[in-house]
């Protein structure tokens, strides 16, 4: 009996040996920013630690920055391939695919990163969300709100008329085409090549862009008016998912989700609040804000757009409702 109770310490020491010292699973993250700008540096790098220290050392999540594995407009494909294990991408660049992820697009409607992450995030938990069944979401929220910027000078968005302008996404294309502008969609990242090569007149992007993605050095005039945002996805190949030890999966559950929400609407939305103002004090750049009236009379423009869409999806009306619904609760609740 002694012998046997022996061996059996034996074998539990050898196990809590073994478990103490397994190596922890790695992820693949696929990021297509830049390794110095804001989402990297302030965005993904904090989580990915949090995350990592959660995880009771069961997972390692490598960030890979700069489209150094898989182009923006790739991401989503990669991942559900299990080409890497984890990445974020934008819904408008793959145009048709997500449908009801366009939403966001829609001019006039959230003002801020919160009220519009608030809508999409809700979409998803209703179940309305199309095209993710193959991957694990982490989370869904959405880009900074849009704002529209010019090569040349312009007053309203009136000046856009006849023009093309990088608007990525079918429905921010068919809304700049009601406004009389002519959209060309584009990830972020070919924005500046385009705008240097004088193939675009101007583009929507939130502040953080034109920024990280050098935007900025070709356009010195800016309205800032809400032009819409963009869904942002991030996900996790769902095989790899599966094989996580239950305390790194806990650690992922714990930052993703509805929790990942303030993280994100707060960080970015800082982020752009910080570099419009920045801005603002240039001399060499002018932003315009246009009144009440004039974005009243852009609204009435694109409404069509809006019924059309609403009509054409499947559980449109509901869908819009949800949407507009989580931007004024959280517009009510700031």
């Amino acid at each position: 009996m002694k012998r046997i109770l022996m061996a059996a310490l034996c074998a539990f020491s050898l196990t809590c040996g073994v478990t103490a010292t397994a190596k922890p699973t790695t992820l693949k993250f696929a990021n297509f920013a830049g390794p110095n700008a804001y989402l990297t540096k302030g965005m993904f790098e904090p989580l990915i630690k949090d995350i990592e220290e959660d995880s009771q050392g069961t997972l390692k999540i490598q960030l890979y920055s700069g489209g150094s594995l898989v182009k923006a407009e790739d991401t989503f494909d990669a991942v559900r391939r299990g080409l890497v294990d984890m990445a974020w991408g934008v819904t408008g660049y793959t145009p048709g695919r997500f449908k009801v992820a366009d939403i966001p697009e829609i001019p006039f409607q959230a003002r801020t990163v919160g009220e519009a992450s608030n809508g999409v995030w809700r979409l998803y938990e209703e179940g309305l969300m199309d095209g993710f069944d193959d991957v694990k979401v982490f989370a869904m929220v959405s880009s900074g709100i849009l704002t529209g910027h010019s090569v040349s000078e312009i007053s309203s968005l009136d000046d856009f008329k006849g023009q093309r302008i990088r608007a990525a996404g079918p429905l921010a294309s068919a809304s700049v085409e009601a406004l009389g502008i002519i959209p060309v969609g584009l990830p972020v990242s070919q924005t500046a090549e385009n705008l240097s090569k004088k193939t675009l007149s101007g583009s929507l992007n939130d502040w953080n862009a034109v920024y990280t993605w050098q935007v900025l050095d070709f356009v010195p005039y800016h309205i800032d008016v809400p032009m819409g945002s963009s869904t942002v996805f991030l996900v996790i190949n769902q095989r790899a998912y599966d094989r996580l030890a239950p305390e790194a999966k806990a650690a992922l559950e714990k930052h993703g989700g509805a929790n990942f929400l303030p993280r994100w609407s707060e960080g970015l939305g800082g982020e752009n609040a910080r570099l419009r103002a920045q801005l603002a004090e240039n001399p060499a750049h002018t932003i315009v804000t246009p009144s009440e009236e004039d974005v009243a009379r852009w609204s009435a423009a694109i409404q069509p757009v809006i019924d059309t869409w609403v009509a054409n999806t499947p559980n449109g009306q509901r869908v819009w409702e949800v949407y507009t619904q989580g931007i004024e609760s959280q517009r009510g609740a700031q």
